[in-house]
């Protein structure tokens, strides 16, 4: 058993060796900025670089009660409702989507076609839409343009930047080849615009001993553990001589 054990230290120190020579050797001859492929800056494997995360803008809900009297005391401008010559149309329950202002201080801004405009906030909205349902929104962090969403997948939501004026974009768009421009879907082969993932999986309540049975463990057989304790323990003796 002794014996072994000094064969094994043998070893590893002539490995020790080894990998001391190769180290050398690289940080001699082998300069860093060979590392740099042009592959990894090549427009063709922009597929697989990881994008900044996305600037995530929160709407701050407003009551109409309650900025009122924040214009008043900031900017000394007194909101009142609206004082109206003619008649108006705007239906008796409609209300600004954003600070719930009612009827009184609602302009019909665009005539018939149904924008309103809210005195209030000023935010013109059509009774319709539901944008302002959301209570935060996520932008390029290159032209702060909204993401739209374009795939809905089974754990995740793909949100991209159609800005044809973005900065990433107008990059990657000098990267690819002129023949590639050329052709009607040539540009489908790379990726140009800004991409985002957003993950609708809660991974912190994730019940682990609940994976399906062809999902991949990372619990070790018995007698490979007790192997790689006895390799750990060799390298450990192994320093300190």
């Amino acid at each position: 058993m002794n014996s072994i054990i000094h064969y094994l230290l043998i070893q590893n120190q002539y490995l020790l060796q080894i990998i001391s020579f190769l180290f050398k050797f690289i940080c001699k001859f082998i300069p860093l900025k060979q590392f740099a492929f042009d592959d990894s800056h090549s427009p063709e494997y922009q597929k697989f670089t990881i994008d900044k995360p996305p600037h995530i803008v929160k709407h701050d809900v407003w009551h109409y009660l309650d900025y009122i009297p924040y214009i008043k005391a900031k900017y000394d401008i007194d909101i009142k409702p609206i004082n109206r010559r003619n008649p108006c149309n705007i239906p008796d329950d409609a209300i600004c989507p954003c600070c719930n202002a009612p009827k009184e201080y609602l302009y019909r801004n665009n005539g018939s076609k149904g924008q309103l405009w809210c005195k209030v906030c000023s935010n013109k909205f059509n009774p319709k839409e539901s944008r302002f349902t959301k209570l935060h929104s996520l932008r390029c962090p290159y032209c702060n343009h909204i993401l739209v969403p374009k795939k809905d997948r089974k754990h995740f939501t793909v949100h991209k930047c159609v800005n044809k004026k973005c900065s990433y974009y107008l990059q990657n768009l000098k990267k690819i080849k002129k023949s590639d421009l050329d052709k009607p879907y040539g540009k489908n082969k790379y990726k140009l615009h800004y991409i985002y993932r957003e993950f609708g999986n809660d991974f912190f309540k994730m019940d682990i001993n609940s994976l399906p049975k062809n999902a991949s463990s990372i619990r070790f057989r018995k007698k490979v553990l007790i192997l790689w304790v006895c390799v750990l323990h060799i390298m450990s003796i192994s320093t300190y001589l």
